[in-house]
């Protein structure tokens, strides 16, 4: 059911993005050894050739968000002011440089910012049954788990990633974080001490926002490719995946 559900988010989110309007943006430039390299105001953050492709903001803009996630903010939602669009920008500058909505050129872009944001409201939608709206406008409902039965806490990892005394380590975030052990490789990756306060995902909707892109650009097993190297390309499968039948997915058309 979410499966489907993400793959006619998607869909849904390639329309409206194809029909964004472009930014008249233009980007710092510099030769380095040849290379060129460019750097976008407040969001493509560093010099970087995948920063000279058209970015986010070239093809989905606050009007676009606004209209995906239409139902975030009203009374039935369970985060109600949290999520926004420039938060979500904001997240993506660190990662823009390094091919997240940027890589091979604007539809490839597009695709991957969508299908990114299909999971997010895959994960974090209160639509599914009879709500007003369907699905499709009920992403970023939660920015966290409600009512866990469980504080998430795995004790074989209490010599590198020890759990806090008064710490619950339950779903919190875009791609909701679960257990101590992943609150501790995500603040490790983004230079924030979650392990001692995961609370940080649930008060902060830009952190929230990293943590997820951080997921979808970083492999969460050695040998397996992140969900970014596969949608792009980068990822092609083994002899061995082949034999087990693994192959990458392509982007909804």
């Amino acid at each position: 059911m979410e499966a489907k559900w993400s793959v006619v988010l998607t869909m849904a989110l390639m329309l409206v993005l194809v029909n964004g309007d472009e930014s008249s943006v233009k980007p710092v430039v510099k030769i380095v050894k040849g290379q060129r390299l460019c750097q976008r105001p407040w969001e493509c953050s560093r010099f970087s050739t995948r920063c000279c492709n058209e970015i986010i903001s070239d093809y989905f803009q606050t009007y676009q968000f606004e209209n995906l996630f239409e139902k975030r903010n009203t009374p039935a939602a369970h985060a109600v002011g949290f999520w926004d669009y420039r938060s979500f920008i904001t997240a993506s500058a660190d990662y823009q440089p390094d091919g997240f909505g940027t890589t091979g050129g604007k539809q490839t872009g597009m695709k991957e910012v969508a299908a990114f944001l299909g999971h997010v409201g895959s994960k974090t939608s209160c639509g599914y049954g009879v709500a007003t709206g369907g699905p499709l406008a009920w992403g970023l409902c939660y920015n966290k788990e409600l009512s866990p039965d469980s504080s998430y806490c795995d004790e074989y990892y209490k010599l590198t990633y020890p759990c806090t005394p008064g710490a619950a380590y339950y779903g919190r975030g875009a791609i909701p974080i679960y257990w101590n052990y992943n609150y501790g490789k995500t603040g490790e990756a983004l230079k924030v001490d979650l392990l001692n306060h995961p609370e940080y995902i649930e008060q902060n909707a830009t952190l929230a926002f990293k943590a997820a892109i951080w997921r979808w650009m970083t492999p969460t097993k050695q040998h397996q490719p992140s969900a970014h190297d596969v949608f792009v390309g980068n990822w092609k499968p083994t002899k061995n995946d082949t034999l087990n039948k693994v192959f990458p997915v392509s982007a909804p058309p």
